[in-house]
């Protein structure tokens, strides 16, 4: 039993174990026969103990590697598999999981599993279909397949095209999938990479997506993000541009905007979409915005100095309306630079969802008793309904630049434009057309009442030296 129960021979330790006792029984037969006494009593009782424990060890290792929901191996069994070599790794994700967990009564979730199961496994070709316990699949696709795995992907999509049926209800169910076919990395990291993958499929409403090196040097960048935004706010990386805004009707210049820039030693210019939304994820939003206040703040004041009294407008993440220390902040930077309150704009952008209505409601209420005034930002490229308009009794309204860089083109576009403008007059506010490229555009929003524009036809963002330098230089630079 002691050799049984060596690592070359333990699986085979069931047939050994039952082998030995048969052998045992066999020869007392044969020794009583012959008029000897013997005892195997004992023996027997060690074998059974021994298998006992083998058998409690093998349920124990197998339910660590097996999904009790579904019955199937799970990803610690996948990542303890002989290296993945040349094959690729194809993980699947249902959108929305928990949710459909939560919402299914009774067994729902168990025969919502065993559907999607049944699903997937007619693309495993072979191998094993792994499930792990948040909804998310994977398996394994050999080398000499790798070329047909974008179709067998658009397969499985038109098979998830049909509902499923759990009990009395037909449920839509949306799937997203993620490859790695990296031959680099252990089991885990490439399982992990596909995974990635599959995340920024759901992200993008992609059918799929492949892992990128590019993804894992940003996956990086990302882990790290705090501190390299602690030290690019140190070491200058990080600056503000400011944006010139003119009054159409006259071209005379009537604000600024203040817009976060960050140049990389490494990685360049990188776009503020980009590390503005990592900032919101990293909790550095707050940081971050007080920095690009303070810079705006004070050079309004210089230029309200020099007999430039324009207004500054700064960006504000939705998600900070919940600081109740927002406000008082704010009231110290005007103060210790002697700026007047209605001199600052501060722009929400439309696509972000005020999640604390009540504290954000609050904010708004003290930042307009403030003197402060409110810019809808990017206004049609979020929830675009009259209900936000009430939340934010915004001062301006500043269209979309997609909708004014395509509206000569587009007769919708030019209708949102127009629509939006009569809006904003009919509710009291200013209406800014951002994205101006040329002249044409330009002369068309004057046609449509359009207040205030700005784009890289009437002045690109720029370094505050170089824009206080054109605008001080000469009147008529005053003008566009």
């Amino acid at each position: 039993m002691m050799a049984a129960l060596l690592t070359p021979l333990e699986r085979w330790f069931g047939r050994i174990a039952l082998g030995t006792s048969l052998v045992l029984v066999a020869g007392k037969v044969l020794l009583t026969g012959a008029l000897v006494t013997s005892s195997i009593g004992a023996g027997l009782c060690l074998i059974a103990a021994v298998s006992a424990n083998v058998s409690r060890k093998r349920r124990r290792f197998s339910a660590q590697r097996e999904n009790p929901v579904s019955g199937l191996p799970n990803f610690e069994a996948l990542r303890s598999q002989a290296p993945f070599g040349s094959a690729t790794v194809v993980a699947a994700k249902l959108v929305n999981f928990e949710d459909l967990a939560a919402f299914l009564p009774g067994e729902g979730s168990q025969q919502l599993v065993d559907q999607v199961a049944r699903r997937l496994a007619l693309a495993c070709h072979g191998t094993r279909l792994h499930h792990d316990l948040d909804g998310s699949f994977a398996w394994l696709v050999p080398y000499y397949q790798h070329s047909q795995i974008e179709g067998h992907l658009a397969g499985l999509a038109a098979l998830f095209n049909a509902p499923l049926t759990i009990g009395e209800l037909r449920i839509d169910v949306a799937i997203a999938f993620g490859v790695n076919d990296e031959f680099e990395g252990s089991n885990a990291q490439r399982l992990a990479a596909a995974l990635v993958a599959a995340e920024k499929s759901i992200r993008t409403r992609a059918l799929w997506t492949k892992y990128t090196p590019r993804q894992k040097e940003d996956a990086g960048w990302q882990l790290s993000f705090h501190s390299q935004l602690e030290d690019a706010l140190a070491g200058g990386d990080i600056w503000v541009a400011f944006q010139p805004q003119y009054e159409i009707a006259t071209r005379r210049l009537v604000g600024v905007e203040a817009l976060a820039r960050w140049t990389h030693p490494t990685r360049g210019p990188i776009p503020p979409d980009e590390f503005i939304v990592q900032a919101e994820k990293s909790q550095d939003i707050y940081r971050l915005t007080l920095f690009v206040m303070d810079q705006a703040i004070r050079s309004a004041a210089h230029l309200r100095a020099r007999g430039l009294p324009a207004n500054m407008s700064v960006n504000l993440s939705a998600t900070l309306l919940d600081h109740s220390d927002l406000v008082g902040t704010i009231r110290v930077m005007l103060t210790a630079h002697h700026l007047p309150p209605e001199t600052l704009t501060i722009e929400i952008t439309e696509t972000a969802q005020i999640e604390n209505s009540r504290q954000a409601r609050q904010t708004l209420a003290q930042l307009r008793r403030t003197g402060i005034r409110l810019s809808i930002d990017d206004y049609g490229t979020g929830q675009s309904n009259l209900e936000y308009l009430t939340e934010i009794e915004a001062d301006e309204i500043k269209i979309d630049k997609r909708f004014v860089m395509t509206m000569r083109d587009s007769q919708r576009n030019f209708e949102v434009v127009k629509s939006t403008i009569d809006l904003a007059h009919r509710l009291g506010a200013v209406a800014v057309a951002e994205g101006i490229e040329d002249a044409p555009t330009m002369a068309l929003l004057e046609q449509l009442g359009c207040d205030v524009g700005q784009g890289y036809h009437l002045g690109k963002p720029q370094l505050f030296s170089e824009l206080a330098n054109n605008l001080l230089a000469s009147p008529h630079s005053r003008t566009a």
